[in-house]
This record gives structure tokens, C-alpha cells and sequence, in this order.
């Protein structure tokens, strides 16, 4: 019988080693994907440019690139019409913190040149500038609170935050709420967390221990103050929904995303809705999203009868789907963002590592 010659040997040694690269065990959590959805999911996008006058269309959403050749377009936050354009703001760099409104006609940011928050009318290609003494933020990415656009866009909740020495962690100070027109600011009380806007004001929540019972048994406070600061609205909900409810425009109701922990760790069962009115969880929705796939975190209402929704895939993918409570579909968004630097690059200089996957990109104008 004829011997393999060394071509064949050569290319079976090639088979058995692509067969073990291919079957053997990740070494650790493979980088985080986000989901890229289109007619062409591989055609590039039109590179971004330094944004000069009116914008053409509104904002959908913004994002922090995480790339390392030093040009402009990798050192400020992105942004991404509804038509596909992609600009940056004058020194309105990745390591700070970024809003958009709601509609995608205002952008808000800390200006590294003027050295406090800016606000741009992208529609009008105007930008104000707040109070020089509003706090200088800290990057959400730490654990700091970042700027939110009160529904209508009028006013803006900023943070005043100082970074612990020992832990290298954000400890949370008192909230302000800012009139973009006029430059008028209401300090809030401390203690209060943001959970979001409504249609009355600003909604906030504040978690304590019920009793010394033992375990973690809590009670949370939930109470809208209009931008004056009144409380205009109040409800006392049990610890597990308050520490991380999204209020409905209305204030009327708080979306939750419930989990169970089970012995392969949390298991996603679906979005709580619990009416302020009550305190009382309404009614569970299990949106019918892709097999294997999860709600991570609920961004922010659409309306009353849909969330915009951070999913995530089984095999770590992050993508952006939108909710309807309803009938529980779930569309998604095809947000676009560039991957991350190749695993290798990222090893090789740490300072190329993605920022914490929910800021690392800004919701604007869904529909």
C-alpha cells in the first residue's frame, strides 16, 4: 500500500488542529457583540465628521467607540441620525457623560473646553451653556449618575458626586435639576436616586431596611417631584421593585425586569408592572424575544405601552429591542455600533477594554 505523501500529512495535522481550536473550552467570557441588523449588515457606515451647523435629522442614539488610533473620531462620543449620519460634538469627549432628549433634537454634555455642561440644539445648531458651579460629573461607567432630559426637553438632572480615594468608587450626592432656558437650578434632597421622568416631574426612590427582620427585607419610598422641587406624587413599594423601577410617562406605572436565582444562576421571567397607585405588582409580561435571549435592562418607556429594553444573547451578544406590553413582541432596534478593538489589541493595552456595556451607548429617538 502506497504511503501518504507529505502534503496529506500536512493536511491532516491542519484538520486536527482546527478540530481542537474549535472544541476546546473558551479560556474566559467571550468580548461583548452588539447585534448589527440590516440589509447589509457588513457594508460600512459613512465615517463620522465634526458636527457644524443644524443637524439634518434627528439624533436615534449616541455611542462612546472604543478604538485606539488617536484620530477625533475616536475620542468623542458618536452620533447617529435616523438617516444613518454620524457626527461628534465639539470637545465632547468618550470619558465624560452624555443625554440625548427623547425626541433627538438636544443633545447635553461636559464641554472639555469651556469646562462645564453644554446643551445643543442640534435642530437649530445653537448650544448653551449651563452654570459654571453645576458639579463637574464622573463617568457613568464608575457608578455615577448621568445627565437625563426631563420629557419635554426643558429641563436637565445632573449629579453633584465625589469620587471615594480608598475604593476609587462614586459616592452619590444631592441631585439638581436644571431650567436649560434660563439657567435656573433646585437642589433635591439627599438620598434620593433617579429612576426617570415623568409627565409631573422627576421620580425618585429611596431603598431602606424594614425593621431588623432578618435577610434582606426592604421597603422603598417612591415619590415625583416637580422640577420646583414639590413632591407632586408619593407610593410605598417593597425593596425589590423600587431599587430598580423605570416610572411610565404617566408616573403611574414602574417596570421591573424580574429574575429568579436558580441553581445555573438568574433566569430572566419576565417584566414586573407594579402601579404607583397601589404599590402592588399589576401583571407580568414575558416578551416573546429570540430563544435564548434575556432582558438585561430597561432603558426607558416609549409611551405607555412600550419599553426600550438592553437584551442580551446567549452567547453574550447586546442588542436594544423594543417592548410592547400588549402583546409582548419584541422588535429589534438595529443599532449600529462598531465592534470593539480585536481581543489581541485589548490585551496588549488595557486602556482599549470596552466601558460597562449600558454606558457605552445613549437612546434618542426609537420611533
Amino acid at each position: 500500500m502506497r504511503a501518504p505523501g507529505p502534503w496529506t500529512c500536512a493536511a491532516a495535522a491542519l484538520a486536527v488542529v482546527a478540530a481542537l481550536w474549535v472544541t476546546a473550552p473558551a479560556w474566559s467570557e467571550p468580548p461583548v457583540r452588539f447585534v448589527r441588523t440590516g440589509a447589509d449588515p457588513l457594508a460600512p457606515a459613512p465615517g463620522p465628521r465634526e458636527l457644524r451647523g443644524p443637524a439634518p435629522a434627528p439624533v436615534r442614539y449616541a455611542y462612546r467607540p472604543v478604538c485606539g488610533d488617536g484620530t477625533e473620531a475616536c475620542e468623542h462620543w458618536i452620533l447617529v441620525s435616523t438617516r444613518g449620519e454620524r457626527w461628534w460634538l465639539p470637545y465632547g469627549f468618550g470619558d465624560g457623560p452624555l443625554a440625548l432628549s427623547r425626541d433627538g433634537t438636544r443633545a447635553a454634555y461636559w464641554h472639555r473646553k469651556e469646562w462645564r455642561y453644554a446643551v445643543v440644539d442640534l435642530a437649530r445648531g445653537t448650544t448653551t451653556f449651563l452654570p459654571e458651579d453645576l458639579p463637574r460629573p464622573h463617568d457613568p461607567g464608575a457608578g455615577g449618575q448621568a445627565p437625563l432630559f426631563s420629557l419635554d426637553g426643558r429641563y436637565l438632572l445632573v449629579a453633584e458626586e465625589r469620587i471615594d480615594v480608598d475604593t476609587a468608587t462614586v459616592v452619590p450626592g444631592p441631585l439638581r435639576v436644571v431650567d436649560v432656558a434660563h439657567g435656573g437650578v433646585r437642589r433635591l434632597p439627599r438620598g434620593e436616586r433617579a429612576a426617570g421622568w415623568t409627565g409631573r416631574g422627576l421620580a425618585l426612590v429611596t431603598v431602606e431596611r424594614a425593621g431588623r427582620s432578618p435577610g434582606h427585607v426592604t421597603s422603598g419610598s417612591y415619590v415625583v417631584r416637580s422640577p420646583d422641587g414639590a413632591v407632586v406624587g408619593r407610593a410605598e413599594l417593597t425593596g425589590g421593585l423600587a431599587a430598580k423601577a423605570v416610572p411610565s410617562p404617566s408616573g403611574e406605572t414602574l417596570a421591573t425586569v424580574a429574575t429568579e436565582l436558580t441553581p445555573a444562576g438568574p433566569a430572566f421571567r419576565g417584566v414586573v408592572l407594579t402601579g404607583t397607585r397601589t404599590g402592588r405588582p399589576g401583571r407580568t409580561v414575558v416578551p416573546r424575544l429570540p430563544a435564548g435571549w434575556r432582558v438585561d435592562r430597561i432603558a426607558r418607556w416609549e409611551g405607555e405601552d412600550a419599553l426600550v429594553a438592553e437584551t442580551r444573547g446567549p452567547h453574550h451578544e447586546l442588542a436594544y429591542h423594543l417592548l410592547g406590553l400588549t402583546d409582548g413582541s419584541a422588535s429589534p432596534l438595529g443599532l449600529d455600533v462598531p465592534p470593539l478593538d480585536d481581543p489581541p489589541t485589548a490585551l496588549l493595552d488595557p486602556s482599549l477594554t470596552a466601558p460597562p456595556d449600558d454606558t457605552r451607548l445613549v437612546i434618542g429617538r426609537v420611533r
